[in-house]
């Protein structure tokens, strides 16, 4: 059984996009991606853009300082700030691109959790297997090694199995552990097919 992808609600796109033109703060509830966990956030709204079937906010978190990406359909309880209605609470920096920021996002960099730097080592040369290892930073002390900043392990995982062995991960611990997990569980689906 396939769930329903959760949609953003209208109501919140046309709260985000008054925001976005009047440059005021917002608060919300966000249910985060990996853990579920809910959490509440103020959040300097600099653009929307749309990803791998979803849509996101990008802005800076007001609590950590820093760039986040939010998936519109997992905030609630949306609020503007409505202090000095007539007085942005904030300006866009100059130096910042939505079009450029969302291009360079790809699924595994989307999500709130800290991210962690994944190690893989580049085992293929076909062209498919040296555009994606070019996505990542040359490794210190090994040349076929590339590393990536990951938000969403089970997400880069899953793309690491489609190179069929190209591109494989060597560390953490978690990101293998999850590869090999995806790896027999891809394994079992075949085997079941071809025994009936």
């Amino acid at each position: 059984i396939v769930q329903p992808r959760a949609v953003a609600d209208a109501a919140t796109f046309e709260t985000l996009g008054d925001a976005l033109f009047r440059q005021k703060r917002v608060t919300f509830d966000y249910t985060s991606m990996g853990r579920g966990e809910v959490s509440s956030r103020t959040v300097e709204p600099y653009g929307l853009f749309f990803l791998n079937s979803h849509w996101y906010l990008v802005g800076r978190d007001v609590e950590r300082q820093a760039f986040r990406n939010f998936r519109v359909s997992r905030i609630s309880g949306l609020k503007v700030n409505e202090a000095k209605k007539g007085t942005p609470d904030y300006e866009i920096p100059s130096s910042f691109s939505l079009r450029a920021h969302a291009r360079s996002r790809n699924a595994w960099e989307l999500g709130d959790d800290q991210a962690i730097e994944a190690v893989v080592e580049v085992r293929g040369t076909s062209g498919a297997a040296r555009a994606a290892a070019a996505l990542g930073l040359a490794s210190t002390g090994d040349a076929a090694q590339r590393t990536f900043a990951v938000r969403r392990v089970d997400v880069f995982a899953r793309w690491l199995l489609s190179f069929a062995g190209e591109l494989v991960p060597v560390a953490p611990a978690a990101l293998v552990d999850e590869y090999r997990r995806q790896v027999a569980a891809t394994r079992a689906v075949y085997a079941r097919e071809a025994a009936s």
